[in-house]
């Protein structure tokens, strides 16, 4: 029975450390998007962050691999 107390905070815990390990940062994008359906020509795209020459206004910019 002192088992299902914890099984609870493990579920918990195991879903917070994959979450974390599969969400993606860079410097100043945050949190990469959903990525969209690679256009013709391209086997995949891959996120790549952009950002001004101050390191500012920073947006996702999605490079097609080939």
């Amino acid at each position: 029975m002192k088992t299902l107390r914890w099984l609870p905070l493990l579920i918990i815990m195991t879903l917070a450390a994959s979450l974390n390990s599969s969400i993606v940062y860079a410097q100043g994008c945050g949190v990469v998007p959903v990525k969209p359906v690679p256009p013709v020509g391209c086997k995949d795209l891959k996120p790549e962050c952009v950002c001004d020459s101050n390191g500012q206004n920073c947006h996702w910019d999605w490079v097609c691999v080939k």
